[in-house]
């Protein structure tokens, strides 16, 4: 992950103002590359380019237009598929912004099953109002309640993209610094919905691994060399601590690995936007500094959580008859304490997470 990109994917019906929201968070050279050109093949494109020394993967799909809603739809599945939890979190959208043009002043049904197909997919999705200096506050707040209404617990950001001269005098762009906030809580929201099921992916993948080969050396070593109850029971003990240990380990460089990734976009995309006086003079990110100041009780936390069930599996064992059968049991047995104990490790992720953010958001409301 240490050349990881920042995917940022931006969805919306055709015509909503897409490149000009898109120019205004990341730069009008971003423009230059293809943005905002009519893109007339199906699927989601990646545009690469670089801000603040920051490697980023912009995704631009192909109109979604009356007609083409299925097609489209079966596009953004196979984007999903390359973007699981079954992946690690480098390949995964960092943010997902969907436009809605507030002059529409229209919420369509294809607009909420979008929404909810990326909140189903465990990413966190913030609804962007665009060209919202060409509606009242009143349409404006109308088109939020009923955004609220059928998607409880939405985030939904007022902006206007451009500088724009009307009748009533100079539009200024705003909602910019909202974004960029948003998106930075968007970061430790996606980490507390998708990082504990890659951490339990990755364990359940390593166990279910052990669990099919211990169970072929042991039908291997029966066939061609005899069975010795108490020499098996002593290596499958042997290879169960290995195998904690390795899950351990492996665990703890996802979590670690994947804050560290997330912070360093955060680092350098200025997320979210604060006073430099208040912050150390190595990086102006809050991300950064608290995710330095916590660094050594952060990672004590998933150790002792794995570390625990080593005891309990070793009194699965017992005397009991030379029988593969049998062996193969204990074996499973062993499996299951272990699940139950990964489970465990993956709700004491979830708590770590969510209570970093919630002492983030206390130190950020203080500056």
């Amino acid at each position: 992950m240490e050349d990881a990109r920042y995917n940022a994917v931006i969805v919306g019906q055709t015509g909503v103002g897409k490149s000009s929201l898109i120019n205004y968070l990341y730069g009008t050279n971003v423009a230059k590359t293809g943005v905002g050109k009519p893109v007339t093949q199906n699927g989601f494109h990646p545009i690469n380019f670089e801000l603040n020394g920051l490697p980023v993967c912009l995704f631009d799909s192909w109109g979604l237009e009356v007609g083409s809603y299925t097609q489209w739809m079966n596009d953004l599945e196979q984007e999903f598929k390359q973007r699981g939890v079954d992946e690690p979190a480098d390949k995964w959208f960092h943010s997902v912004f969907y436009c809605i043009q507030a002059g529409g002043a229209r919420i369509q049904d294809c607009d909420i099953e979008i929404i909810n197909k990326f909140i189903s997919e465990k990413y966190k999705v913030s609804v962007i109002l665009t060209k919202c200096d060409q509606v009242s506050e009143e349409v404006e707040e109308a088109l939020k309640k009923e955004l609220q209404n059928r998607i409880v617990g939405l985030s939904i950001i007022s902006v206007c993209s451009e500088k724009i001269k009307t009748r009533m005098g100079i539009s200024e762009p705003f909602g910019k610094e909202i974004v960029e906030k948003q998106a930075f809580n968007d970061f430790f929201d996606s980490l507390i919905l998708r990082l504990p099921l890659r951490c339990k992916k990755v364990s359940t993948d390593r166990l279910k691994e052990w669990g099919i080969r211990s169970k072929n050396n042991v039908k291997d070593d029966v066939g061609f060399a005899g069975f010795s109850q108490s020499e098996t029971e002593g290596t499958i003990k042997k290879s169960a601590q290995n195998e904690l240990l390795e899950i351990e380990r492996m665990v703890n460089y996802e979590v670690k690995s994947t804050f560290k990734m997330y912070g360093t976009f955060a680092d350098k995309l200025g997320y979210p936007p604060v006073n430099k006086s208040i912050t150390n003079q190595k990086n102006d990110s809050l991300f950064y500094q608290y995710k330095e100041d916590t660094d050594i009780e952060w990672w004590l936390i998933p150790f002792a959580v794995v570390i625990s069930p080593i005891a309990i599996v070793w009194g699965l064992w017992s005397g009991k008859d030379n029988a593969i059968e049998e062996v193969n049991e204990y074996i499973e047995k062993c499996e299951n304490k272990i699940t139950i104990e990964i489970d465990k490790q993956i709700i004491g992720i979830q708590k770590m997470l969510t209570e970093l953010k919630n002492k983030l958001i206390v130190i950020e409301k203080s500056t």
